[in-house]
């Protein structure tokens, strides 16, 4: 079920008990008025304790108000070391009335206690409560994406906890955030239809109770999902591509999901799903494109819709890289920096079939990328799959730049980059299965003999 939330609370209870009211019965949550002042069932469990409370739950939300002494109980300052020991500050939110003089110790007011601006009616305050918790409730997942996606693991368990008895361990807002990068991960990793099936049927027992959030960022990786499944590969040319009936539902799909989009001032999942939704139409349009049975004229619309859309996905990219989450996190030297290597990729291969001149800038991009993802995430730092994978798609790059370009190449230069190839060639284990991209690595060590 939903996060179970403590309200803790100084004075008179009132004021918590229209918080709990509002928050689970418009929004979903089951939550527990410390004390049980009362001893009435419908604010908590008779017979239990501050502590047992605080042990059921994994959030909570402390009421600053005076007594009749014109003091704040000296319990809830013990309540609030405990529920901060237990759930972290992100989890723990202080409020009081902004018009009243609580007498609070240095290091809380004005800094870590949120003055709620009312009318002065406990439900006004308490309506003010609860729009102070759903904006928290907005977190920006605060770490390196790409050492998340290499810890994927711990994604599912957010996902198997958070509509279980044991109660969740992040907010639907940070669930959505975190079910996009599973589904990078499930890419990366090659376990598709594993996560598929796991996704499918997250979504099929609980999707009555998503918020907005999560419930896009679950339709756009079924989305992909599904569009990935059905890849076939081009025996001739070795390229992935897929068949107009497969893109076109995709299409739609990609459509629906942009329009889904709500623009926040306070979250940045908005700018997350937007940069996958553009990413995935890219790389959607140039399957399409690769798709050697369509007519000339089709392949041509499909690469230059590639190209806009690739475009798109670099300036989603950079929305991102300025906002603080990102920056802190050093997303632009990897997770972003992944992305930027796949748009750049899709423009070379687009902007070559369609004989422009612009194809061996991206290729070059694409390889600074590429080049940089491989040496960052060095062997033993991130799982030997995810390491293999970076070394394959920047050999693939140095291959393609070397059969591209007009510029030319040392004869030492390419000596050693064959061999550099040859020795990853040779050290392929199971972390790398054989696929389509080591094919035309293999053919270009023995066209250049």
């Amino acid at each position: 079920m939903k996060d179970r939330v403590f309200i803790g609370w100084s004075g008179s209870n009132k004021v918590a008990i229209l918080v709990k009211k509002i928050l689970e019965e418009r929004n979903n949550y089951v939550c527990y008025i410390g004390g049980n002042a009362d001893n009435n069932s419908h604010f908590a469990s008779v017979g239990d304790t501050v502590l047992q409370q605080i042990k059921t739950c994994n959030q909570a939300i402390i009421i600053f108000q005076n007594r009749a002494d014109g003091s704040v109980s000296n319990n809830l300052f013990f309540e609030l070391g405990y529920v901060l020991s237990s759930y972290g500050t992100k989890k723990v939110h202080c409020v009081k009335r902004a018009a009243e003089n609580v007498i609070l110790p240095s290091d809380f007011d004005n800094s870590f206690v949120e003055p709620i601006v009312d009318d002065g009616s406990d439900q006004a305050f308490a309506e003010g409560i609860v729009e102070y918790f759903k904006g928290r409730q907005k977190m920006s997942i605060n770490e390196n994406k790409m050492m998340l996606i290499n810890n994927r693991y711990r994604i599912h368990d957010m996902i198997i906890a958070h509509y279980s008895e044991s109660g969740s361990k992040c907010s639907d807002y940070e669930l959505a955030q975190y079910i996009l990068f599973y589904m990078q991960a499930a890419h990366m990793f090659e376990d598709i239809p594993k996560v598929h099936e796991e996704l499918f049927k997250f979504k099929q027992a609980h999707n009555f109770e998503f918020s907005s959030e999560l419930a896009l960022a679950v339709g756009i990786a079924l989305n992909f999902f599904e569009l990935v499944e059905n890849i076939k590969v081009d025996p001739k040319t070795c390229d992935a591509y897929v068949d107009p009936e497969v893109y076109w539902r995709f299409y739609n799909a990609c459509k629906l999901n942009s329009s889904q989009v709500e623009k926040d001032d306070v979250g940045i999942f908005n700018e997350w799903a937007d940069m996958f939704i553009n990413n995935h139409s890219n790389f959607g349009a140039m399957l399409l494109a690769n798709n050697s049975s369509l007519d000339k004229s089709l392949r041509e619309n499909a690469y230059q819709k590639t190209v806009e859309l690739g475009l798109k996905t670099l300036e989603s990219i950079e929305a991102l890289e300025r906002v603080a989450p990102c920056r802190e996190n050093h997303d632009s030297e990897g997770f972003l920096s992944l992305i930027r290597a796949y748009a750049y990729r899709n423009l070379f291969v687009s902007e070559k079939f369609l004989g422009r001149i612009e194809a061996e800038d991206w290729l070059k991009k694409s390889l600074y990328e590429r080049e940089k993802l491989k040496n960052n995430f060095m062997s033993g730092t991130i799982d030997t799959k995810l390491y293999s994978t970076f070394c394959m798609e920047y050999y693939l790059a140095l291959v393609n730049y070397y059969d591209f370009t007009t510029e030319e190449i040392n004869s030492f230069e390419l000596y050693m980059r064959k061999k550099d190839i040859n020795d990853f060639l040779t050290n392929l284990n199971n972390d790398m299965g054989r696929n389509a991209f080591i094919t035309q690595i293999e053919a270009w060590c023995k066209k250049v003999g």
